[in-house]
This record gives C-alpha cells, sequence and structure tokens, in this order.
C-alpha cells in the first residue's frame, strides 16, 4: 500500500500543479475588478509558465498510467480554458474597450475550439487559432491600444478559432522543431520583460518580440504546405 501510495504521489504533484491555475484564474479575476490590471496580466503570466511545464512534467513522470483514475487532460482543459480565454477576455472587456459580443464571440468559439475532436492533430498541429487571448492582451496592455484595434484584432482571432487552419504546436510539432524551440528563448525573455516592466515597457521590447508571431505563422504555413506535398508525393509513387 505504502508502495503505490509512494509511487502515485510525484504524479499527482503534477495533476495538482495543472490545477493550480484554476486558483491563478480566480486571482487574476479579484485582481482585475480590483482594477490591477497589471498585476492581472503577471498572474496570467505565471499560468502561462505552468502550462508550458505540466505536460512535459506528465509525460516524464508517466502520469497516465501511474494515476489513472485522474483525467489530466480534462483537468489540463479547464485549466486551460480559465487561464487562456475567460479571464483574458474578461481582463479585454473590463480594461481595454472590448465590446460585449466580440468577446461572446470568443468565448463561444473557443468552447467549441477547445471541445473539438480535432483541436490537436495527429500531426501534432493545433486546428484553428489556438485561443493565445492572455498574449494578445499583453500587447493590447504595452501598445495602450484602442478599442477600435482591440476589437478588430479579437473578431479576427475569434473567427479563426474555427477555422480549418494548422499552426504550429510549439513543443510538439517536428516541423521547425528546434528552430523554434530556439527562437522560442529570446521571446520568452522578451514577455516576461513586458511582464515585469508593464506600463513602463520601452516600445522597441514589443516590437523587437513581434518576431515570433511572424516566425510562427509563416512557418507554420510553410511546414503545412511541405505535409501536404509529402503527402501528394507518397500517393504519386503509390500509384
Amino acid at each position: 500500500m505504502r508502495a503505490d501510495i509512494s509511487r502515485s504521489f510525484a504524479p499527482m504533484l503534477v495533476h495538482v500543479l495543472t490545477a493550480s491555475c484554476v486558483l491563478l484564474a480566480f486571482q487574476a479575476v479579484l485582481l482585475v475588478f480590483d482594477g490591477n490590471y497589471g498585476a492581472a496580466l503577471q498572474v496570467l503570466g505565471l499560468a502561462t509558465f505552468v502550462d508550458s511545464i505540466d505536460g512535459t512534467l506528465a509525460r516524464m513522470l508517466d502520469v497516465k498510467r501511474r494515476v489513472p483514475w485522474i483525467d489530466g487532460s480534462l483537468i489540463d482543459n479547464i485549466a486551460d480554458y480559465l487561464t487562456w480565454v475567460f479571464v483574458p477576455l474578461l481582463w479585454a472587456y473590463v480594461f481595454a474597450g472590448a465590446s460585449p459580443a466580440i468577446v461572446a464571440l470568443c468565448l463561444m468559439t473557443s468552447v467549441f475550439g477547445f471541445s473539438h475532436t480535432g483541436a490537436k492533430t495527429d500531426d501534432h498541429f493545433f486546428r484553428g487559432f489556438p485561443s493565445y487571448w492572455n498574449f494578445l492582451i499583453l500587447y493590447f496592455f504595452v501598445f495602450e491600444a484602442g478599442s477600435t484595434a482591440v476589437n478588430s484584432v479579437l473578431l479576427v482571432c475569434g473567427l479563426l478559432v474555427l477555422a480549418p487552419i494548422k499552426l504550429i504546436y510549439p513543443s510538439r510539432t517536428s516541423a521547425f522543431f528546434r528552430l523554434t524551440l530556439i527562437l522560442s528563448i529570446p521571446y520568452a525573455g522578451l514577455l516576461i520583460s513586458m511582464l515585469w516592466l508593464l506600463q513602463d515597457t520601452p516600445l522597441w521590447i514589443p516590437l523587437v518580440s513581434l518576431y515570433y508571431p511572424v516566425y510562427y505563422v509563416v512557418a507554420s504555413a510553410i511546414a503545412v504546405v511541405r505535409g501536404a506535398d509529402t503527402g501528394h508525393a507518397k500517393n504519386d509513387s503509390s500509384g
């Protein structure tokens, strides 16, 4: 009995780590309604960090096999919807002048995006815009975006959530994996700088950081085209 408890203790801690994002989401909501919008962004940044490591830890510790009675994927989806979608869009509504109708659209499309059986494809791509709302609101904050820009970006991205496009899953897509990892390191540093400095962020930092979103979109398009070409080549050779 003690051996079973010992073997499941570390994997259970991974589940607790993932679930802690729910508490971070609640704290961010409290900060939004207290008017501490920058602090709310920092809390969401912490949740993003947790989300970036918990999956790797779960695979390392073989959590699915060692704690089979807990659905870690379900915990992750609940936590992700709160920290990547609901709270950031609430923030955009309260602080950035986002239209209630557009926020409602983004909330609904993200629900169906999360629940889509092909949200993560078999070849490890995201299907549609992967609800990076917390990244967007950080840019809204440091660029001091007006409501017109905010609503335009939210509307486009909200519609793209359900679009049949494929975008790189940075930690799992094999195409450009090493380059994506290398480029993500300075990008993470720039995001941390923005979260640390908030409204005192020099303009050059967010401007320079845009290299990564541009790379991300271009690399995703190239990876998809190359994959399609490879598929056509295989089909031709098999014929």
